[in-house]
């Protein structure tokens, strides 16, 4: 358990984001847990489109194929895969899809 909590402050795990920081602030009261979270945009203001990209993205699909599950064109995939990384403060999609999760926007 000990372990599971270590990794829920260091953003390690598939929990929502919600249940993690309630988990963490427990175990922090409760043992005085160090947390050595990196820093992350507190407030990311996805669409409902790109929250489906994000999905799609956690799920390792391609832009084509994203393009193809959500019918819009393979570019305006390519758009919103950047819009996303960027929002997130990300270095590529694979990097967006883990702070995502850190930020329990995707649960794979």
């Amino acid at each position: 358990m000990h372990a599971a909590i270590r990794a829920a402050a260091e953003g390690l795990t598939a929990l929502s984001a919600d249940f993690r920081e309630l988990l963490v602030d427990g175990a922090e009261a409760a043992g005085g847990l160090e947390r050595e979270v990196e820093s992350e945009p507190a407030n990311v203001d996805l669409t409902q489109r790109e929250l489906q990209v994000l999905q799609l993205l956690a799920q390792g699909a391609s832009n084509k194929a994203i393009a193809r599950r959500l019918e819009i064109t393979p570019h305006t995939a390519k758009f919103h895969v950047a819009s996303i990384v960027a929002k997130l403060g990300a270095t590529g999609r694979t990097d967006a899809v883990a702070k995502a999760m850190r930020l329990g926007l995707v649960m794979i």
